[in-house]
């Protein structure tokens, strides 16, 4: 596929997704459906057992009511991302080994799909249900890193009822060649039902030509900011390694994360009291808690 295709493919999957959220959401003429993925943690605990009535949630400021909670039940969807540009070349075993471990983690009814880069996006693994036996192979690429591209289409896959998608990048967040800009990538992320988190991944070690970053476009300074603020929309984050885990590995990360996303609550709600149209910020709180971190999807565009 060519990178001008990846662009135009992009380009009409954003514009059909905000058609098809809006076709999905729209009930009867007034009331919006809305589901919110909500992390709640007590330092690096996951507080269980809450029930709707102890969230309070609002709509461009308005409160809503909660009329649905589920937790853990739903099957997940994976969507792993590894960058194999040249600040990731020496990590290239370690990498094939932990996406074997990845996909022993997931439970029946979990799929699972890696993507990777070379001089286009690759599923190197395309979908596959829990319980295959994986065995990704995969080379580092010089010169290049299309992490915009990788993330967006990751978020960009449609997600079937009744299930949930996690998109989980494993990179430095230094784009070097995408087509896709990190403005397009942060929209994609207020449209996408998916969470996506990122890891601050590198593992030096591999040949100098593949530690040459030498592309055009180059990447704008600050967008390996507006990578992590995407993350942020969706309710996922940046996870650096000081703080996540001592070691580097690839299969210790992502255990945490998606530790936490199975145990996160999904919330909802039939959005009342607000235009339809347009960007809707989401707020979401336990009043009866003051010493936990809460993560949300941060809103969604309407009509």
């Amino acid at each position: 596929m060519s990178r001008a295709m990846v662009w135009a493919g992009a380009a009409l999957a954003v514009a059909a997704i905000g058609t098809r959220t809006a076709a999905q959401q729209t009930f009867r003429s007034t009331t919006t459906t809305v589901t919110v993925t909500v992390s709640v943690k007590r330092g690096n605990n996951v507080v269980p057992n809450l029930t709707a009535a102890e969230f309070s949630l609002t709509d461009n400021g308005v409160p809503q009511t909660i009329t649905g909670l589920l937790v853990e039940g739903v099957p997940i969807d994976v969507s792993l991302f590894l960058d194999t540009s040249g600040s990731t070349s020496g990590k290239l075993d370690e990498m094939q080994h932990d996406v074997a471990e990845i996909v022993k983690m997931l439970r029946p009814g979990d799929r699972f799909r890696l993507l990777t880069i070379a001089d286009s996006v690759y599923p190197s693994v395309p979908w596959v249900p829990a319980g295959t036996e994986v065995k990704a192979s995969f080379s580092a690429v010089g010169g290049i890193s299309l992490i915009h591209d990788a993330l967006m289409l990751g978020l960009l896959y449609e997600v079937e009822p009744g299930r949930r998608h996690l998109v989980v990048g494993m990179t430095d967040r230094q784009d070097c060649g995408s087509v896709i800009p990190s403005a397009l990538l942060l929209e994609l992320a207020g449209r996408s039902e998916a969470v996506m988190h990122l890891v601050d991944y590198v593992g030096g070690g591999g040949g100098a030509q593949y530690r040459v970053r030498a592309c055009t476009p180059r990447a704008i300074g600050g967008g390996d900011r507006t990578i992590t603020r995407a993350a942020e929309r969706t309710g996922g984050e940046l996870h650096e390694p000081s703080r996540l885990f001592r070691g580097t590995s690839i299969a210790r990360a992502f255990k945490t994360i998606f530790d936490d996303f199975r145990q996160s609550y999904v919330l909802v709600y039939s959005a009342t009291g607000v235009p339809t149209r347009g960007w809707h910020a989401i707020a979401v709180a336990v009043p009866k808690l003051t010493d936990v971190t809460i993560r949300a999807r941060q809103g969604y565009y309407g009509g």
